[in-house]
């Protein structure tokens, strides 16, 4: 974090740290991002609400049924990201990123 309280960007996105009680340090943001799933044609739309280096805070907008990995994109398919399905309650859930 720099000394106007961003943190180093994710794709380009400034983003503002918050305090929580995780251990990890997260940064609140809410961008439109893309979801793809292997095997299912298309592209499914989400919110990303915080952010690590290790995982992400979404909004699945009716998704009723995802799979346990998909893919993740904040900057139409320029870079992506490979996660899994941590927890989920209604349309938000918590997804780890696969390391590169």
């Amino acid at each position: 974090m720099d000394a106007t309280g961003y943190t180093s960007s994710f794709s380009g996105i400034n983003m503002m740290t918050i305090g929580d009680r995780r251990s990890i340090e997260r940064a609140r943001i809410s961008k439109g991002a893309l979801l793809s799933f292997a095997g299912r044609p298309g592209v499914f739309a989400c919110t990303v609400y915080d952010i690590t280096n290790s995982g992400a805070g979404i909004r699945l907008h009716d998704l009723r049924i995802i799979p346990l990995e998909f893919a993740l994109t904040l900057d139409n398919f320029s870079s992506l990201r490979r996660c899994r399905l941590i927890w989920r309650e209604g349309d938000f859930s918590g997804v780890a990123f696969d390391p590169d």
